[in-house]
């Protein structure tokens, strides 16, 4: 499986949605992190062939996604940032009109696998204008299963996920990283760095950074500090004097990651780098 973009532009009008894009992705978990309006959703509506590029092409497999049509949309599943529903629908009704859309077959059992695999086959009959925004998510990735798809796109997936729900997510991605392409995008750093094997930088619709996120993170060249300080004084004082990634309170005292090459405070100690702080260096 191979899914590649060549040289693919988007623009609205004079404004670059995506510039020059060169990505293949193949079967593992990718991640696409950048700001918003750095061209993340474009990306994914392209992929998923909501819209087409202005320039480029995206083929898989060799063949041009355009041009293979329904053959391809059987092979996706996606997520995306803002999905639709019918608040009067069952979440097995919901699905059940989403399998038949498909055309899946033996739908009554994937339904119940993928409402498994989410953790809402329990709640299965209940209405989805009674469901959290986390459910509303969760039913979301459970429609995107369906068809058991070689290429799972995924745009913002935690979002309005609580910390369980997050975690179950990522391990469900993980679950899958050897068999499918996988790619999410997203602006939470830490979702990449936990199961992405490649991240891919996106700022302004140009790729600053597509590596392998081991990798990235094991020959940065960027120093990081982290300092105890006292009090909110102290804490602002480093705030505006240099590049801060985390702050984490505790006792009464404050832990701050400092983006500097020379030492910021008298007790910072110098901490390997995270996914975080490369992110801040190549966006900021």
């Amino acid at each position: 499986m191979e899914l590649e973009l060549n040289n693919v532009v988007k623009s609205y009008g004079k404004k670059f949605a995506v510039n020059g894009l060169n990505i293949v992705f193949k079967p593992g978990v990718y991640g696409i992190l950048g700001p918003n309006g750095a061209g993340k959703s474009t990306t994914m509506r392209m992929v998923c062939t909501i819209e087409k590029p202005g320039k480029g092409i995206i083929t898989y497999n060799g063949s041009d996604i355009y041009t293979m049509g329904g053959e391809y949309r059987s092979k996706i599943g996606y997520v995306p940032q803002k999905a639709g529903y019918y608040p009067d629908y069952t979440a097995g009704m919901f699905l059940k009109y989403i399998a038949g859309l498909k055309g899946i077959k033996n739908e009554e059992k994937v339904i119940k696998e993928c409402l498994g695999i989410v953790n809402l086959w329990d709640v299965r009959d209940k209405k989805l204008r009674e469901f959290s925004g986390g459910m509303k998510q969760r039913i979301s990735i459970a429609q995107s299963l369906l068809n058991n798809p070689e290429i799972l796109i995924l745009d913002e997936p935690t979002a309005g996920l609580d910390p369980d729900e997050r975690m179950n997510l990522k391990n469900l991605i993980s679950s899958f990283s050897d068999e499918k392409i996988i790619i999410f995008a997203t602006h939470i750093v830490s979702d990449v760095e936990d199961i992405a094997g490649r991240v891919v930088i996106l700022d302004k619709g140009i790729i600053k950074i597509n590596e392998e996120t081991g990798t990235l993170i094991n020959n940065t060249k960027i120093k990081v500090w982290q300092c105890n300080l006292k009090d909110a004084k102290e804490v602002n004082s480093i705030k505006n004097n240099y590049k801060t990634s985390k702050v984490q309170y505790h006792n009464g005292t404050a832990d701050v990651r400092v983006i500097s090459s020379v030492k910021p405070y008298e007790n910072a100690v110098l901490v390997q780098a995270g996914l975080e702080e490369v992110y801040k260096e190549f966006i900021n």
